[in-house]
Order: C-alpha cells, then sequence, then structure tokens
C-alpha cells in the first residue's frame, strides 16, 4: 500500500528553517523542496524515466518559484511522461534548438573555421575561408542551419569538387 504524504502549505515551505544538513519536504507524486544548510530552498523533483531508470529535476528556487507554480510544473512533467517524453532530456534539446535556431550556416562555418585555425598553417586556414565565402556562403550561408539537409549542404559543393578546387 502506498504511503500518502500531506500537501505541503505555503506556510510551511515559508517557515522552512536550514539544519546541519539538508532535508526535504515532501508534498506528494515526487515533487519536494530541498531546504540546504545555507537556506537556500528549491523545488526538485523525482520521477521514473520512461526507460525505467530513475529521474530528478528541479524547478528553481523558493520564493521566486511558489508551491502554486511547482505544484503545476510537476503536473507537466507528469503529462511529458504520460506521452513517453523524458523532461530532463526535452528540456536540453529544447534549449539547443534555442541556441541554434537563429545561427546561420555561415556563423556555424565561421565558428569552426576559428576552431580548426588553431590545427592548420596559417595559409590552409587562409584558402580554407577563402574557398567558404567564394562557392559555399554565396548559396547557402545566409540559411538557418536548421533548415539544412545534406542535399543542401553538397549542392555548392558539387561544381567545386568536379573543378578540384578543394583539393590540393
Amino acid at each position: 500500500m502506498s504511503r500518502t504524504t500531506t500537501p505541503l502549505s505555503d506556510a510551511a515551505c515559508r517557515t522552512a528553517k536550514p539544519r546541519d544538513r539538508a532535508y526535504k519536504l515532501f508534498d506528494g507524486d515526487g515533487l519536494y523542496l530541498y531546504v540546504q544548510p545555507n537556506g537556500r530552498k528549491g523545488w526538485r523533483m523525482r520521477y521514473v524515466k520512461p526507460d525505467g531508470k530513475e529521474g530528478l529535476t528541479s524547478f528553481g528556487n523558493y520564493p521566486v518559484i511558489s508551491l502554486i507554480e511547482a505544484r503545476a510544473k510537476r503536473l507537466e512533467v507528469k503529462r511529458l511522461l504520460m506521452q513517453g517524453i523524458d523532461p530532463v532530456e526535452n528540456k536540453r534539446i529544447a534549449k539547443i534548438e534555442a541556441e541554434v535556431k537563429g545561427r546561420t550556416f555561415e556563423d556555424v562555418a565561421r565558428d569552426w573555421h576559428g576552431e580548426m585555425s588553431a590545427r592548420w598553417t596559417p595559409g590552409h586556414s587562409k584558402n580554407v575561408l577563402r574557398r567558404l565565402q567564394t562557392y559555399v556562403f554565396p548559396n547557402i550561408g545566409a540559411r538557418s542551419i536548421l533548415d539544412l539537409d545534406t542535399h543542401d549542404l553538397l549542392q555548392p559543393l558539387e561544381p567545386t569538387m568536379s573543378a578540384r578546387a578543394f583539393s590540393r
């Protein structure tokens, strides 16, 4: 038989005092307020991932995230789990997509070139950048990186590969 947990009240959250060791105040369905020795209070939730392993997510600190908001976030996590989606993985993917969304191919290519330049000779680095500027950026440089597929990437390279512009 499962244990029933008395739901937290806002007063209980507000008056929770720090102790020598961190402790948890449970609200039920995996949600709890984690009270640290330094006085910081944060909302956390334990859950079972779709693959059967245990997961842990955090919703932010109390009182910035209220008890009502934490409960709403708990419901959202439960909704995702019912659909077979790991909420932490879903959040990570959404964050990556948001970072990449506004980036163009030229932005990504220039970042790559900057990282690779340390491994290359100055002459080779200059040649690669010039070839990108001449053959690739005019065709796909302004397009969003999310909109490109393999065919889009190969298309501007085909004429130059046949002309052997990228070979030494």
